[in-house]
């Protein structure tokens, strides 16, 4: 674990929200097993949203919509383009998103990040990135020049449990080997773009907050 377990549980309990809508998307996704973010992680991309106030934000995963919903409700000026691969999820993340009432600022894209990512021509002043993990460095390459200078760039579990630190995972051949050594790499690549400005944060699975300078 990255961090302390009584740490977390402790940061958990005191990050419990009082929507009623995430409230019951988290029961959903509990209830089948489809990972969303955590309390803390949710807790930081809302305060990063408020403190951004970003117009225009690309997510890249969007699974049930949790996480879209959240950055949303942080700014109600905010257009969200939201890209997710599985239909079911991307159904759900529809519905959730219109029971809330944000389908004409929330766009759900269904298709392959890698493959949506070309067709996208605007410019996003924060992007969350969160969707298959050996893929981040593809991702970044078809998405940095699509955010703006002075852009926010978020990945989410970059840390991958702790292993991206720990030498022996990267020598085996495992595919979550092959997951840890891609995210090793993906964090090497952020911290020494010159255009870039990243800090690490150590919660839940590991995060990344990077700010394009130029």
């Amino acid at each position: 674990m990255i961090v302390e377990e009584n740490v977390e549980k402790y940061i958990r309990t005191i990050s419990k929200t009082n929507n009623n809508d995430l409230l019951e998307m988290e029961k959903y996704a509990f209830n089948n097993k489809i990972p969303i973010i955590e309390p803390e992680v949710r807790n930081f991309l809302d305060v990063i949203v408020r403190i951004k106030k970003p117009k225009k934000i690309l997510e890249i995963g969007t699974a049930i919509g949790y996480s879209a919903i959240v950055m949303k409700l942080a700014n109600e000026n905010s257009k969200i383009t939201t890209i997710e691969i599985n239909e079911e999820n991307f159904l759900k993340a529809k519905e959730n998103v219109e029971k809330i009432g944000f389908n004409k600022d929330i766009h759900c894209i269904l298709g392959d990040a890698n493959d949506v990512l070309d067709l996208l021509e605007e410019k996003y002043d924060l992007i969350f990135m969160d969707a298959a993990k050996g893929q981040y460095i593809n991702y970044f390459e078809k998405s940095i020049d699509k955010l703006d200078i002075d852009g926010i760039l978020i990945s989410d579990n970059i840390l991958f449990k702790g292993m991206v630190a720990t030498e022996e995972y990267k020598k085996n051949r495992h595919r979550k080997i092959t997951i840890v050594k891609r995210l090793d790499q993906y964090i090497e690549l952020l911290m020494n773009d010159e255009k870039l400005c990243t800090s690490i944060i150590p919660i839940d699975d590991g995060m990344s907050i990077t700010y394009r300078k130029h």
